[in-house]
């Protein structure tokens, strides 16, 4: 690596770093925090994922499903695409997301808990 462009060639060839900026290999992060009995049974209280750009909350889910799959039938449903019935999620502190295909933004804390307690 004599010039930058290598380097910036490397980090694209590289699996483990993301590819910054715009495109198609693009990523972003958000953290999901777990509340209730999401957290009881994965015995954790957060989750942080890198998704591309674009994902929706489908694919949250499927994130979630695949780092804690004990979630699996008890809070993601099994075709993890969404949550089972009596599950809910916000979006950081402010908006409950009731559409898996609504977008996940950069940097979105999302919340995972009860539909009792989210009101």
């Amino acid at each position: 690596m004599n010039a930058p462009a290598d380097y910036a060639e490397a980090l694209q060839r590289s699996s483990h770093a993301p590819v910054p900026g715009p495109g198609p290999h693009a990523s972003i992060q958000c953290i999901v925090e777990l509340f209730g009995a999401a957290r009881f049974i994965a015995h954790t209280r957060e989750v942080t994922l890198t998704l591309p750009e674009g994902a929706t909350f489908s694919l949250v889910y499927a994130s979630l499903a695949e780092k804690l799959p004990i979630l699996v039938g008890r809070i993601i449903n099994p075709d993890r695409a969404r949550l089972m019935d009596g599950f809910a999620c916000n979006v950081n502190g402010l908006d409950f997301v009731r559409t898996p295909t609504a977008t996940v933004n950069a940097g979105d804390n999302i919340l995972v808990l009860s539909a009792d307690a989210g009101g």
